[in-house]
């Protein structure tokens, strides 16, 4: 049976208007909630007064190694941003990249720390002739030490555990449908709190973009099938 199709150039003319239809709508969508994201992340620094003693206080000017990175609010809120990343364009469809980020040293500590080892770096133990534990710090110079010790060089040998503990828990990503999991990377209690408070509904703008932009495409592109 001979068939006519009806609107080819239309078709072809909206699918590459679609691609910057779509690229549009999920930009316009997505930033004001990013922005959020970072307002949110911010909101979560604790003062000064509110983390482990001595993190704030000043660094003194006669140590001759690398500091532990002194803890300041202002500054750790500081180095937490928004920005567009680099948006690209494909062959066969786009790429938005939009994201928060956290820059200062403080800042990546307070977010992360625990990741790893949840209760910090365990210190290494000795059993006491009369019974229980007592933590060591081995002797020797960095040749002669283990490889698992070689670094392990710390006057507090619970000091990891200490300030770790004292840290409010990881927060973890939730579980969003067709959505990969981040695992253990994706935890944290600042940028990656904010974001798993605010990213279902995030995930459910860019869905409602894609939606919004097929309709769009469905309703000003039109075919026929003529007997």
């Amino acid at each position: 049976m001979p068939a006519e199709v009806v609107g080819v150039k239309e078709v072809m003319k909206g699918l590459s208007f679609i691609d910057e239809d779509l690229y549009a709508r999920i930009k316009t969508a997505i930033n004001p909630l990013m922005r959020q994201v970072e307002a949110t992340a911010k909101g979560y620094v604790p003062a000064n007064t509110e983390v482990l003693s001595g993190w704030s206080k000043p660094i003194s000017s006669s140590i001759d190694y690398r500091p532990f990175p002194k803890y300041d609010a202002n500054n750790v809120k500081g180095g937490i941003g928004y920005k567009e990343g680099q948006n690209r364009r494909f062959k066969n469809g786009f790429q938005v990249e939009n994201y928060v980020y956290n820059i200062s040293a403080a800042g990546r500590i307070y977010e992360t720390a625990g990741r790893l080892n949840p209760q910090g770096r365990a210190p290494f133990t000795s059993i006491n002739p009369g019974g229980g534990t007592m933590a060591f710090k081995q002797a020797g110079t960095a040749r002669r030490k283990s490889r698992s010790t070689a670094r392990y060089d710390s006057n507090n040998p619970f000091a990891g555990y200490q300030f770790v503990t004292d840290l409010p828990e990881l927060t973890k990503q939730p579980k969003i449908k067709d959505v990969r999991s981040a695992g253990r990377k994706g935890s944290g209690r600042l940028i990656y709190k904010a974001w798993a408070k605010d990213s279902p509904r995030i995930y459910d703008a860019i869905l409602d973009a894609i939606k919004a932009g097929a309709d769009y495409f469905n309703d000003t592109t039109e075919m026929k099938k003529v007997a």
